[in-house]
């Protein structure tokens, strides 16, 4: 199944045109997934969980993910793994003017514990889980991602078909040029959460929403989900309530905002979808400790050299890498 599900029509304003950033295709049997990431800016993504493996493949710019106290990042043509149970922050980054594309398929546990055997993977039982560290830079690999990309965007007649293709193919090149050393394996997470392909769709819609606008209801309704459901996932893949999430996600793109000296605080807290600009300075004091006009006349290198506090995960279920880490940038927004 492909969707450009990601089109939205919620309300975001009169003058903002969305264009859909991600493309979906699902396999009959649901055990994989494949996104197409192409989101015109940079965005970053707060802690959160998945109950799956993704595959990362970077077609264009460079990706990131800190977990574990290490930061790991990708470049075109490079590959990283997310393995399930696993609390992580991630971004998309454009580089050399070219914004960041991904192709990310996700697979289900049970399917990747199916291959042990035959890939030569550590031994898997019911407690215990194969978990894959580093990454690696493999041609077939990233020629099958950008196969994909290009058939999510033609739509050919056949083309579920060749991408279900393209995508075991992609698994299986993966596997086999992992390294043996780069594999070990990780207690078997057993915690219900929101799937990687909900979750991602909640976050575009949290992302283009102003706040005037943002209805749980409305959000439960795009998802096909019903709010118990879906609140009580989401809370085990974030820590946090959906509503607390998008505050958290609207205040960090305020203080991005607040970078560009062009644009008055009020005019931010508008711009948010804040209905006063008390409202807008008394949310932002309570989250940062500070007002925006305090935040806004910070030094300049009080947030340089390590990621935003609200990129940082407490989960340590990986063993922790050293070495080949860059110094992470500095990042204007925590969430996007």
């Amino acid at each position: 199944m492909v969707g450009n599900d990601l089109l939205l029509k919620v309300a975001t304003g009169p003058a903002r045109e969305l264009k859909p950033s991600c493309v979906f295709w699902t396999n009959p049997t649901g055990q994989m997934c494949v996104q197409n990431f192409r989101p015109g800016e940079n965005v970053y993504y707060a802690p959160h969980t998945y109950s799956e493996y993704t595959i990362v493949v970077c077609l264009e710019g460079e990706m990131f993910k800190a977990q574990s106290g290490a930061t790991s990042y990708i470049g075109r043509g490079e590959t990283m793994f997310g393995n399930p149970g696993v609390e992580h922050s991630s971004g998309y980054l454009a580089r050399n003017g070219k914004p960041c594309e991904t192709i990310c398929l996700t697979l289900e546990p049970r399917l990747v514990a199916s291959l042990t055997e035959e890939f030569k993977l550590p031994l898997v039982n019911e407690n215990n889980c194969a978990a894959f560290l580093g990454k690696v830079q493999n041609r077939i690999v990233h020629e099958c991602a950008q196969s994909i990309a290009d058939e999510l965007r033609t739509a050919q007649p056949g083309h579920q078909i060749v991408i279900e293709t393209l995508a075991t193919r992609l698994l299986v090149e993966t596997l086999r040029s992992w390294p043996r050393a780069n594999v070990t394996t990780i207690p078997t997470d057993r915690q219900p959460r929101l799937p990687r392909r909900d979750f991602v769709r909640a976050y575009e819609f949290m992302r283009w929403c102003r706040k005037e606008n943002f209805r749980l209801q409305q959000l439960c309704q795009f998802l096909g989900s019903s709010q118990e459901r879906f609140t009580r996932l989401f809370l085990a893949s974030t820590r946090h309530t959906p509503a607390s999430f998008y505050n958290r996600m609207l205040l960090a793109r305020a203080r991005d905002l607040l970078l560009n000296d062009g644009l008055s605080i009020k005019e931010i807290g508008f711009e948010l979808g804040f209905k006063t600009s008390s409202h807008f300075i008394a949310a932002f004091r309570r989250e940062f400790a500070k007002s925006p006009q305090e935040y806004r006349q910070r030094p300049a290198l009080a947030c340089a050299g390590s990621l935003p506090s609200s990129l940082t995960t407490e989960n340590s279920r990986l063993p922790r890498q050293t070495g080949g880490n860059r110094t992470p940038y500095q990042f204007a927004t925590a969430t996007g």
